[in-house]
């Protein structure tokens, strides 16, 4: 099924009040609400499907980025189903600011309640009525300080903790709910030359999972009743370094991360079920590691060369077996040329081959299918600003026009027609015009 109509509302509030003190210097606070419906058929945007003879599709609401995992619905001719979400936010800080050492503190909530209609045909009868199938609900406590030890040296720590509650109105009505604390602990350098910097930070954050992870998957894979009863947080510990220095026209910059995770959480997908509709959500002991590297080189006044490399590696400890879902390598090379009003710049990007994948595993979006090639893009685009408030852009995406698929890819759906095992080409050579008009 596919996304046909689109309804979005927000409305947001802020205040600040500065100067109130020689101490307490800032108040701050917001709220915000959000609405977002949407009503997925299955003919607005594509053939009309045959019977299925019993098998049943399955979708997600256009904002998951995804469309599966809404197990045991059967569809013959036209079908329809709403979704909407409702969220209410709020968040209020004060910051108290000292010689050397500023502190923000404050406390936050965030509250969700997502709700469908039940999938009807239009030719034959009406929308029912709306069903909460869940509502989230989050409120927490955050501190963080910045400590000037000198005019070389900074030292920053945070911490905080949330109390997180889904509760789930499918069926019987259930409640998960979990204390999440987290904090960190960074470090930063200038150089005494004043031209670059160095870090190192330290974090812990334990996650409550996501409505789709509790919800998405068909069961559990130990047996249990479904991901909502067995899907724990996940704790991740995670170290940071990196460094940026500038040399004349030259800005270069590298960082590394490696990371810990308990509960790390994997999607298993039963490759039997052609419909790839079937499931299974389970947690693992996971390593994560990653490094990042670039250069900026004003080489002349108005031309500016920019390149990047990327590379990210992940291990399932629990099973022995790499981690789904993990990007290759990928470098990439841009000239820019940027003067008065106009602006022009050429990209190219090249990605390596990914040979370390868990076939069938992966997360709510997206599964290890194949082993997946390189590739090579080329794309440009130019960029003229009439006045400071609108500007016009065009571009060609893949001007060589090449066939190619990203190994982040999604997780397969025999909606569109084609096996769950197959992946999706990206799109051939691709002209767009953007007009920015900033009032």
């Amino acid at each position: 099924m596919d996304g046909t109509e689109f309804k979005r509302q927000s409305l947001g509030m802020r205040f600040v009040f500065s100067d109130l003190g020689p101490v307490f210097d800032k108040l701050e606070g917001q709220i915000n609400y959000n609405y977002a419906r949407h009503v997925m058929d299955n003919y607005s945007l594509r053939r009309l499907p045959q019977n299925t003879g019993g098998h049943g599709m399955h979708m997600m609401p256009a904002d998951s980025g995804s469309m599966h995992h809404m197990p045991g619905m059967k569809m013959g001719g036209k079908m329809i189903m709403p979704y909407d979400r409702r969220t209410v936010s709020g968040r209020l800080m004060g910051t108290w600011d000292w010689e050397d050492v500023k502190l923000e503190a404050g406390t936050d909530t965030q509250m969700y309640t997502h709700r469908s209609v039940k999938m009807y045909n239009p030719d034959t009868s009406g929308a029912g009525p709306w069903n909460k199938d869940a509502r989230f609900h989050d409120y927490g406590v955050f501190a963080q300080t910045t400590w000037n030890v000198n005019n070389d040296y900074d030292l920053i720590t945070g911490a905080r903790i949330d109390h997180a509650q889904m509760k789930s109105f499918k069926n019987a009505e259930r409640k998960r709910d979990a204390y999440l604390p987290a904090g960190f602990v960074r470090t930063e350098h200038t150089f005494s030359d004043k031209k670059g910097m160095m870090y190192a930070g330290l974090g812990y954050v334990k996650r409550f999972p996501d409505y789709w992870e509790l919800f998405s998957s068909t069961n559990s894979k130990y047996g249990l009743e479904d991901a909502f009863t067995s899907v724990r947080p996940e704790e991740t510990t995670q170290l940071d370094i990196g460094t940026q220095y500038n040399i004349g026209d030259v800005t270069t910059w590298v960082s590394f991360y490696t990371a810990y995770i308990n509960n790390y959480i994997i999607f298993q997908y039963d490759p039997s079920d052609k419909k790839g509709k079937t499931s299974k959500a389970y947690n693992v002991r996971a390593r994560t590691l990653g490094a990042e590297s670039g250069l900026s080189w004003q080489f002349i006044p108005d031309w500016k060369f920019d390149t990047s490399l990327a590379w990210s590696w992940g291990q399932n400890i629990t099973e022995d077996q790499p981690l789904p879902q993990m990007p290759p390598l990928e470098g990439r090379f841009a000239l820019t040329w940027d003067k008065n009003d106009w602006s022009t710049t050429v990209l190219w990007r090249v990605v390596s081959q990914q040979n370390r994948i868990a076939l069938n595993e992966g997360n709510v979006v997206g599964k290890d299918i194949i082993k997946s090639p390189g590739f090579t893009v080329l794309s440009a685009n130019a960029a003229y600003k009439f006045t400071k408030d609108i500007k016009l852009s065009i571009g060609a995406d893949n001007l060589l026009n090449k066939s190619y698929a990203e190994h982040l890819n999604l997780a397969g759906n025999s909606g569109f027609g084609y096996s769950t095992d197959t992946i999706f080409n990206e799109p051939g050579r691709t002209y767009w015009a953007k007009l920015n008009v900033v009032f």
